[in-house]
């Protein structure tokens, strides 16, 4: 019986997994519609769903409070150029995470440009809930690009987060 447990388990926690690159799918072809001179191939992808995160949330007694996740993606492209350089300060990332969908609207919160490396953080908030619903991470640097996006309550993320100053604010 405990074998079936740990089967019927296992399936459920592997389910909410994948290796697909498919929810990057329509921000990848807004990239490379952008800038047509490259092509990107992919490396790496990781999808994680809320069931495992609800999982990985009760493993850590409730430490990291990470439920409130409904997804975390994660892929990696090879950027291939051929040979040209190519300079990626007018890719408009909120136009490639509109891709994704309507719903949200995107703001870049962070902006870095290095020699080597360039980054850009985004959030999209639901202006009609006034909430913010997803976290979404460019890296692009050394032939390489890593996106990383988060999706699910954040709101209470950042109260989970914010609580132990809080806390020690209000002992002082």
């Amino acid at each position: 019986m405990r074998k079936i447990l740990i089967l019927v388990v296992l399936m459920q926690l592997t389910a909410c997994m994948s290796f697909s690159d498919k929810s990057f799918r329509s921000t990848r072809n807004s990239i490379v519609e952008q800038v047509p001179e490259i092509s990107l191939g992919k490396e790496f992808a990781l999808s994680i769903g809320n069931g495992l995160l609800g999982f990985l949330n009760v493993v850590t007694l409730d430490e990291a409070n990470i439920s409130d996740l409904d997804h975390l993606q994660v892929a990696v492209y090879n950027v291939a150029t051929g040979g040209k350089k190519i300079d990626f300060k007018d890719l408009d990332f909120a136009e490639t995470l509109r891709s994704r969908g309507e719903n949200l609207h995107w703001e870049t919160i962070v902006r870095v440009r290095k020699k080597d490396e360039q980054v850009w953080v985004l959030v999209g908030m639901d202006l009609e809930r006034d909430s913010l619903d997803a976290v979404s991470v460019f890296v692009l640097g050394n032939d390489e690009l890593v996106l990383i996006n988060v999706d699910g309550d954040l709101n209470r993320m950042i109260e989970f987060a914010l609580r132990p100053a809080s806390d020690q604010r209000h002992r002082s």
